[in-house]
């Protein structure tokens, strides 16, 4: 294994190692939603990528079309997500986040954030900076290279 390779393995480490520190907040704020795998997959679908048609729903969860009905079904009962038809095509349903899914969603990144934030209190100015830079050039090199 040459060096970059060895660097690179030691980075991952290290931010498993930061994950694990933020995750117990995050896991404990999940397991409070009380919302099953495939309901937690759409609420962060539709989160994350905004509104979504059904089909895609399904096709992102690799069930078929009526599975992904019930699951957004269950959703739209608790109130976390909103469905309606397309304006474009009537026969397209669009998924969004209803106000309380809003209210879900910011809650458990709210949380996320908050723990890095303490974890980054403990840090000097130099070692902010040095993490800073580093991070703004690993989010510049991702940018717009997993659409392709």
């Amino acid at each position: 294994m040459n060096e970059k390779s060895e660097m690179i393995d030691r980075i991952l480490g290290q931010v498993e190692g930061a994950f694990r520190e933020l995750l117990p907040r995050a896991h404990q704020e999940l397991l409070d939603l009380d919302l099953t795998t495939p309901q937690l997959k759409v609420v962060l679908l539709v989160y994350l990528n905004g509104p979504a048609r059904m089909s895609d729903l399904a096709s992102s969860l690799g069930v078929t079309l009526a599975t992904a009905t019930g699951i957004v079904d269950r959703l739209v009962d608790r109130d976390i997500v909103e469905r309606e038809n397309s304006r474009e095509d009537r026969r397209v349903v669009v998924c969004r986040l209803s106000a309380k899914g809003h209210e879900l969603t910011d809650r458990l990144y709210t949380s996320g954030r908050e723990r890095a934030r303490q974890l980054l209190q403990g840090l000097d100015e130099d070692i902010l900076s040095k993490l800073d830079e580093a991070l703004a050039s690993l989010t510049g090199a991702g940018v717009g290279k997993e659409k392709k």
